[in-house]
């Protein structure tokens, strides 16, 4: 039996202003700090065989919080890495929202419809998602594994799971900053225990 947590990384300075913010990076805010010490303090008694993390530094800084004092594996992967949003990185959402109108509502409405020339695609991060799934849980046939990583890239991970369409994306729970995602493999079959739990960080919802 395998154990998989996921967990998307603390809250950011451009998580707070409104950024998106997908292969480029901001620094975690205290806030985003002291949440991932609290989720350390929750999973202190759980064992933990290795840490994937997404290459990009507001994950692999929370995952290094997680793991705290704790001697454990840890490993970057690109496949981790958050959607690319190309020339949307950076700016401010209501910025992109007045200049790409149609773009920006069917990023959020209509996955499966939306198309751009600049960053990834909707298919292509649901790629990522389900060969990172596969290398994983071949990796590790019995165990547990903590994964940091996305909110977009959790969103996918959760949809190849659960045999979503990507029109389906977003009818999932939240996935908010530090929340944890808890899935049991038993015989190659995945069972979702909870998704997008806050209740470690110090305000409750990040």
């Amino acid at each position: 039996m395998l154990t998989i947590y996921l967990v998307r990384h603390g809250q950011t300075e451009w998580n707070l202003t409104g950024r998106m913010q997908g292969w480029e990076n901001s620094d975690l805010t205290p806030s985003g700090i002291n949440d991932a010490l609290a989720l350390g303090k929750r999973l202190k008694d759980t064992p933990i065989d290795c840490i994937y993390t997404s290459t990009s530094e507001r994950a692999a800084y929370t995952a290094e919080l997680i793991a705290g004092k704790r001697v454990i594996p840890l490993i970057k992967s690109e496949l981790l890495r958050e959607m690319s949003f190309g020339d949307w990185e950076g700016r401010h959402k209501e910025e992109i929202e007045a200049e790409y109108p149609n773009e920006y509502k069917s990023f959020w409405e209509t996955p499966h419809l939306y198309q751009r020339n600049s960053g990834e695609s909707y298919p292509q991060i649901l790629e990522r998602a389900a060969v990172s799934y596969k290398k994983i849980t071949e990796a590790h046939p019995a165990g547990t594994v903590l994964i940091v990583s996305h909110s977009l890239f959790i969103r996918a991970f959760m949809a190849s799971i659960k045999n979503l369409s990507l029109s389906q994306l977003y009818s999932q729970p939240y996935i908010g900053n530090v929340s944890l995602t808890k899935i049991i493999i038993n015989q190659h079959k995945p069972e979702i225990i909870f998704e997008g739990d806050t209740t470690h960080c110090l305000n409750g919802l990040t």
